[in-house]
């Protein structure tokens, strides 16, 4: 199978307007011209980002000229499972591609401008030059499958639960009015959004309300917070 790239000069320089000019390798204009509905972006050999795609502007909400020329790991700052961080000076992907070896794909999440931090699946393809590789990243959003993921983890810690003797009462939380009212919503299966409008509060302050009640039921999400309190005699049913 034979790759044509006919991308123009203009199309394939990737820059700041206070940065000078930088020509991409071919192969790496032909790669970032190709057909995909990922979000593209590419980092050059001195971890700087040089090419951010308009899909990854309207994925993160990060627009191209405040991320080319920036280092990537102070850039896009992602986090990998358990909140540690995935980037870094010394960067394993860049470590990886250097000794010749292929990049697996990996999930990432990022800070984004319109929803806060969003997990996102990444695949590499390494581009050698003279002067190293440069890195051509596929974004993906994967937020609907790492909740998927949460709420089965949740489901596996009920189940366990469901396993526990019965609670002293003396274990049972002592809760106010107010969250008890909220706790009684959330069992309903309302959202934040509707408790807002039940109660007329803010969406700070059922948040706060829904945090002190994960806390004090031991909880990890509003389904086991739930659960918990069901088994603890604090809700009907």
């Amino acid at each position: 199978m034979e790759l044509f790239c006919t991308t123009s000069r203009e199309a394939r320089v990737s820059v700041r307007a206070e940065d000078p000019i930088t020509a991409l390798p071919l192969a790496v204009e032909c790669l970032i011209g190709a057909r995909t509905a990922d979000a593209v972006f590419v980092v050059d050999p001195d971890q700087r980002i040089v090419h951010w795609d308009p899909r990854a502007e309207a994925l993160t909400g990060l627009l191209a000229e405040e991320m080319v020329g920036r280092p990537c790991h102070e850039a896009l700052r992602g986090e990998c499972e358990g909140g540690g961080r995935l980037y870094a000076k010394g960067c394993p992907v860049l470590a990886l591609s250097r000794a010749g070896h292929a990049v697996p794909s990996y999930d990432m999440r990022v800070d984004t401008r319109i929803a806060g931090k969003r997990w996102t699946n990444v695949s590499v393809l390494s581009v050698d030059s003279e002067n190293g590789p440069y890195l051509v990243h596929l974004l993906r959003d994967a937020q609907k499958a790492h909740d998927a993921l949460e709420m089965a983890r949740d489901l596996v810690r009920l189940a366990f639960k469901d396993n526990d003797p019965a609670p002293n009462r003396r274990d049972v939380p002592g809760l106010t009015p107010r969250q008890a009212e909220i706790l009684g919503l959330l069992a309903e299966g309302r959202s934040v959004k509707e408790i807002c409008a039940e109660l007329y509060l803010s969406k700070a302050t059922v948040r706060n309300h829904v945090r002190a009640l994960l806390q004090a039921l031991g909880a990890h999400s509003q389904l086991e917070a739930v659960a918990a309190a069901r088994k603890l005699g604090l809700l009907a049913g």
